[in-house]
């Protein structure tokens, strides 16, 4: 009875009115943020003057800074309300981010960017955790549909920078870009200051100690499992392209064309394909499912270097839907994974951890990967890059399954 009176909660004006708000703040904050990201790097060195060893320093450190404090910032943002707390850390961003236009100094870029990369960050799990509380019954469903909104308003993002990067041009360009992105994040917080107020059930003083979700062991295997099997990622987005432009006789506009099958693929199928993660066990399937189908794209690939024919085209296009539909069920299975097992008290401690993993393969997955496609020979490090995603998911899926019930969410 209860969760269908919660069920019914989530579908009066009121919680429409939340979730389209929600998705409405993921599209624009990836629409600034790929505007401005896409062209961040040509920002920095030529607008800032800053050396690429200078540029990629930062970003490095300002990485690790965020990998340090994100679990500690998840368990203390469990003591506040987490919607006042994300329309904080949105405002934050858009504050920081305007040290860009600053004097330009050493000193100024490496904080500034160490500020914007670290509440960028920071955000996500906090978002996740609002997401979980304001809508208990839907929150893959929800989380799949602000999944599909990143990626199109990214993409529009990205083109609306090229565009005007075409069109106009000069340095002002640069920085108009970077107001835009401001004024997105500017944007979410109003947007966030709409939603229901989150107020999370208080923890007993006495179990505050500790670190509640490093402890919950099969919350730390679903972790590990998704930091392996989210390489799809960086397969999809760092190796694809490198494997076509250096390993075979690719043209240059290959590496636009993955992105755009990517993003329409994720467009169409992102919420069809998300549906039936509402268990553990359902949940952990369906991971291992979309990490089965990253081995067959992957062995694909084995076949597509050197000169390209008719038939390595058709098997380089199938292994880029197949990564892609990877992408979509594994991200679908793992995001049932952190909301089912989750400790409702301290979700943002928990999605911080998930976040953690996520965060530590977008800072190791693109050097994996570039080391296995460029450095093993005869394209065996697909099959290698394979082994080290399906051996761990497989065996995490595994234990899920004999931990949880065979009914329920936990």
């Amino acid at each position: 009875m209860a969760s269908a009176q919660t069920s019914t909660a989530e579908t009066t004006p009121a919680a429409r009115s939340a979730r389209h708000g929600i998705i409405a703040m993921y599209g624009l904050e990836s629409f600034g943020t790929g505007a401005f990201t896409s062209v961040q790097i040509v920002f920095f060195t030529q607008v800032l003057d800053r050396s690429p060893e200078q540029t990629s320093t930062a970003l490095s450190t300002a990485s690790f800074v965020a990998l340090a404090l994100i679990l500690p910032f998840g368990r203390l943002a469990d003591r506040f309300d987490r919607r006042l707390l994300l329309g904080l850390m949105n405002a934050a961003v858009a504050l920081f981010l305007l040290g860009y236009v600053l004097p330009p100094s050493v000193v100024t870029f490496f904080v500034t960017t160490a500020l914007v990369v670290l509440f960028q960050r920071l955000i996500g799990p906090i978002r996740a955790a609002v997401i979980a509380e304001l809508f208990p019954v839907n929150r893959v469903a929800l989380r799949a549909a602000t999944y599909v909104a990143h990626n199109i308003g990214f993409s529009l993002g990205s083109l609306f920078a090229a565009g005007a990067l075409l069109l106009v041009g000069g340095d002002g360009v640069f920085r108009t870009l970077l107001l835009i992105n401001v004024a997105t994040f500017a944007v979410c917080v109003l947007i966030v200051l709409r939603l229901p107020s989150t107020r999370p059930e208080p923890v007993e003083p006495g179990q505050r100690r500790g670190w509640a979700a490093l402890k919950d062991r099969p919350f730390v295997v679903a972790t590990v499992a998704n930091t392996f099997g989210s390489l799809h990622d960086a397969a999809l987005f760092v190796g694809l392209p490198l494997w076509l432009l250096h390993r075979t006789n690719g043209p240059g506009w290959g590496v636009p064309a993955i992105i755009a099958l990517n993003c329409v693929l994720v467009v169409a199928l992102q919420v069809r394909l998300s549906k039936g993660t509402d268990t553990v066990r359902d949940a952990a399937r369906r991971q291992w499912y979309g990490t089965l189908v990253m081995g067959v794209g992957c062995a694909l690939l084995v076949f597509t270097g050197g000169r390209l024919n008719p038939l390595s085209w058709t098997l380089l296009t199938a292994a880029v839907v197949l990564m892609t539909i990877s992408e979509i069920t594994q991200s679908a299975g793992a995001w049932g994974l952190s909301f089912n097992l989750a400790d409702e008290r301290r979700m943002s401690e928990y999605q911080s951890l998930f976040g953690f993993g996520l965060n530590v393969q977008e800072v190791v997955g693109p050097v994996l990967v570039t080391a296995l496609v460029l450095a093993v020979p005869y394209g065996l490090g697909w099959l290698v890059l394979a082994a080290i995603v399906l051996l761990p998911v497989g065996v995490a899926t595994r234990l899920l399954h004999r931990w949880a019930p065979a009914g329920g969410t936990a």
